[in-house]
C-alpha cells in the first residue's frame, strides 16, 4: 500500500467530522425550534467541501508522499512533490538530476523526459497516463542513472512517439545518437500493470545499452523501424503481454535472450528474437508470426511453454556471429539447438532446424512443417543429432533431411514418398491393434518425406502409415525403421551427413539437372538452383547410401526473395501441442499422451 501523508489523513478525517456534527446539530435543531436558512447553506457548504476532500484522496491514494509529480495541462508543465528542485524544465524538456520516483502525466508534445542523476542514483519513472512525442531526438533519454525503472501505473494508458525520420532511410550514423523511443545507457527495468504504446520511427522501439528486464503485467504494443525491443548486453521477458511490428528483428541482443513467461506475438522483417550468444525460452507462449528467420541466437534451448514460428527462411537457427562461412559443413564451438520440453511448432520455407552445431531433443512436443523445397530440410545439423524423448514429428522435402544420429536412444519412424504429397494430406500411424499413436492433417506446405520419433514406437512392433488413400506398414528392427526410399542424386541417409553443393557469393552452381521428382529449378541452364522466389540453395550432391555421405556437390543456384509470409494462421492441432496464447490451434494431433 502507497505511503499517506498522515496531517492529510487526519485533516480529512477531521473535516468530516465537523460535517457531521454540524449535520446532528442542524436536524436537532429543526426537529425542535428550527434550522435558520444560514445554519442550512454553511451546513451544506461543508458536506460540499467534505465531498471534494473525498474526491481529492480517491485521486492521490495512489501517489506516495516521496514522489514528485510532473503533470503537464494545457501545454504546461507543473512539479510538485518531495524532490522538485531535482527537477528543471527549458522549453518542453524535462530533466531530472537525482534519485527518486517521478510520476507522469498528461500530453508532452514534441518534448522530452532526460534523467541526467548519477551513476549510482536509481530513477523510477511513473508513467500514469502520460504521452510524450518528439520529431527532434529519443522522447525518454536516459544518459546517466543508476537502475532506471520504467512503472506502468495500474490501468493506464501511455504513449511514447520518436517522430524522426527513419535512420535506414537518411543514411544517418546512430552509432553515437540516442536511437529509440525509449533509449537508456543504464539497466533498464519496465514494470508495472498499465500499457504502454511505443513507436521508435527513427531506429528502436526501446533500447538498453545494457540489461533490460521486462516483468509483471505490463502490456506493451511496438511498432519500429528497426529492432523491436534492444537490450545491448542482456534481454529478459520474465512477464507481460507484448506484441511487436519491426523492420530488423523483434526481440534483440548482442548477448543473451532469455524469456521466462509472458505473452509475445511477433511479426518482424528479419529475425523475430536474435540472440548473438544463447537463446533460453523456459515458458510463456511465444508467437514468431512473420520473420525472416524465426529464432536464433549460438545456442538455442527451450525447456518450456506454447513456441510457434513462422519464417521465410529457417524457423530456427543456431549459429555463431555471421551465417557465412567458407565450410558449409564446419562445426561451429558452442552452437546448438536444445529442445527439452515445450510445444513448438515450426513452419519454414528454408530449414526448420538448422544448427551449425548439434540438434538434442530431449523432451517436449514438436512438429516441423517444410520445407518443400529440395534445397532446404526440415532437420538439418552439422554435428550430431540426437533424440532421447519427447514426440517429434516433421514433414518437408526429403532431398536434404536428415534423420537423428544412430546413437539416439528413442526409434525414429522415416516415410519417403515417390510422389510429392499435398499440403494438409493426412498422416495417421496405427499400431497393429489399430489404435492410432500419431495423426496429422494440418501441414501448410507440400511434402515428400514424413519423419516421426515417439516414446510409443517399440521394437519389433510393428505399424501402418497411412498417407492420404496410401498405406504402408513396416516392423521396427533397430533404432529407425524405413519405408520408401529417397530419390537418388540425394544425400545420403540415417549415420551421416551427405554433402551439399556449396553456394558462394549467389554465383550459380555447376551441377546438372535436378534429380527426377524435384519440383523445377530456375538457375541458368544446367544449373541447380533454387525455385523461383526463395532465396538460392545448394546444389545436390552425389547419391549416398544408408549411412553413407554423399558426393559433394558444386557451388548452389542463386534464386529470387524469399516469400514473404507462410500461410497465415498456423495449423490447427489438438492433443499433445496444444493451444497458442492467441487462441489459435496448432496441427491438429492425435499423438498418444507420454
Amino acid at each position: 500500500m502507497k505511503k499517506q501523508n498522515i496531517s492529510e489523513k487526519m485533516f480529512r478525517r477531521t473535516f468530516r467530522g465537523a460535517a457531521s456534527v454540524l449535520t446532528l446539530a442542524c436536524a436537532a435543531a429543526m426537529f425542535g425550534t428550527g434550522c435558520s436558512k444560514k445554519q442550512a447553506e454553511t451546513t451544506a457548504a461543508v458536506e460540499t467541501e467534505a465531498a471534494k476532500a473525498e474526491d481529492t484522496k480517491a485521486e492521490t491514494d495512489n501517489v506516495s508522499k516521496d514522489e514528485t509529480l510532473i503533470t503537464v495541462e494545457s501545454g504546461e508543465i507543473k512539479v510538485s512533490g518531495a524532490n522538485s528542485k531535482a527537477v528543471s524544465i527549458s522549453g518542453t524538456t524535462v530533466t531530472i538530476t537525482d534519485a527518486g520516483t517521478y510520476r507522469l502525466s498528461g500530453e508532452l508534445p514534441e518534448g522530452q523526459i532526460s534523467v541526467e542523476a548519477g551513476d549510482k542514483d536509481d530513477v523510477r519513472l511513473v508513467l500514469d497516463n502520460f504521452s510524450i512525442t518528439n520529431s527532434e531526438t529519443a522522447p525518454i533519454n536516459v544518459v546517466t542513472s543508476g537502475n532506471f525503472f520504467i512503472e506502468l501505473a495500474e490501468g493506464s494508458e501511455n504513449t511514447v512517439e520518436d517522430k524522426r525520420e527513419a535512420a535506414k532511410d537518411s543514411g544517418k550514423d546512430t552509432s553515437d545518437a540516442p536511437d529509440a523511443a525509449i533509449y537508456s545507457k543504464s539497466d533498464l527495468y519496465i514494470t508495472g500493470s498499465g500499457s504502454l504504446t511505443v513507436k521508435g520511427g527513427y531506429c528502436d522501439g526501446i533500447h538498453g545499452k545494457d540489461a533490460l528486464v521486462i516483468s509483471d503485467d505490463v502490456k506493451l504494443d511496438i511498432t519500429a523501424a528497426e529492432h523491436g525491443i534492444n537490450g545491448k548486453d542482456s534481454l529478459e521477458i520474465q512477464d507481460g503481454s507484448i506484441t511487436i511490428t519491426s523492420g530488423e528483428d523483434g526481440l534483440h541482443s548482442k548477448g543473451d535472450v532469455i524469456i521466462s513467461d509472458g505473452t509475445m506475438e511477433i511479426h518482424a522483417e528479419d529475425d523475430g528474437i536474435h540472440a548473438e550468444t544463447a537463446l533460453i525460452i523456459d515458458g510463456g507462449t511465444v508467437d514468431v508470426a512473420e520473420s525472416y528467420e524465426g529464432l536464433e541466437g549460438l545456442s538455442v534451448t527451450i525447456n518450456g511453454g506454447t513456441v510457434s514460428v513462422r519464417a521465410s527462411d529457417d524457423g530456427v537457427n543456431s549459429a555463431g556471429g555471421s551465417d557465412e562461412t567458407d565450410d558449409i559443413f564446419a562445426v561451429t564451438e558452442g552452437a546448438a539447438i536444445t529442445i527439452n520440453g515445450g510445444n513448438v511448432y515450426v513452419a519454414a520455407a528454408g530449414d526448420g532446424l538448422d544448427s551449425n552445431g548439434n540438434v538434442v531433443v530431449n523432451g517436449g512436443e514438436i512438429y516441423i512443417d517444410g520445407p518443400e523445397i529440395g534445397a532446404n530440410a526440415s532437420l538439418d545439423y552439422n554435428g550430431t543429432g540426437t533424440i532421447t524423448g519427447g514426440t517429434f514429428a516433421l514433414t518437408g522435402a526429403s532431398g536434404m533431411l536428415q534423420s537423428f544420429s544412430e546413437d539416439s536412444t528413442q526409434i525414429q519412424l522415416v516415410v519417403y514418398y515417390t510422389e510429392q504429397q499435398a499440403a494438409g494430406t493426412r498422416i495417421t500411424v496405427s499400431d497393429s491393434e489399430g489404435n492410432v499413436i500419431y495423426e496429422n492433417a494440418e501441414s501448410t506446405q507440400a511434402f515428400e518425406a514424413f519423419l516421426l520419433s515417439s516414446p510409443e514406437l517399440k521394437q519389433g512392433e510393428t505399424y501402418t502409415v497411412k498417407t492420404g488413400d496410401q498405406e504402408e506398414t513396416v516392423t521396427i528392427d533397430g533404432n529407425i525403421a524405413t519405408i520408401g526410399e529417397r530419390a537418388g542424386g540425394m544425400m545420403g541417409g540415417f549415420r551421416g551427413r551427405g554433402m551439399r553443393g556449396q553456394q558462394e557469393n549467389g554465383e550459380q552452381g555447376e551441377m546438372g539437372t535436378p534429380p527426377e521428382g524435384m519440383p523445377e529449378m530456375n538457375a541458368a541452364d544446367g544449373q541447380n538452383g533454387a525455385p523461383e522466389g526463395m532465396t538460392g540453395g545448394f546444389g545436390q550432391g552425389g547419391p549416398g547410401g544408408q549411412g553413407g555421405p554423399g558426393g559433394k556437390g558444386g557451388p548452389g543456384g542463386h534464386g529470387g526473395n524469399p516469400p514473404a509470409d507462410m500461410g497465415g494462421t498456423p495449423p490447427d492441432m489438438n492433443g499433445a501441442f496444444g493451444q497458442t496464447g492467441a487462441g489459435e490451434t496448432l496441427p491438429e494431433t492425435s499423438a498418444a499422451a507420454g
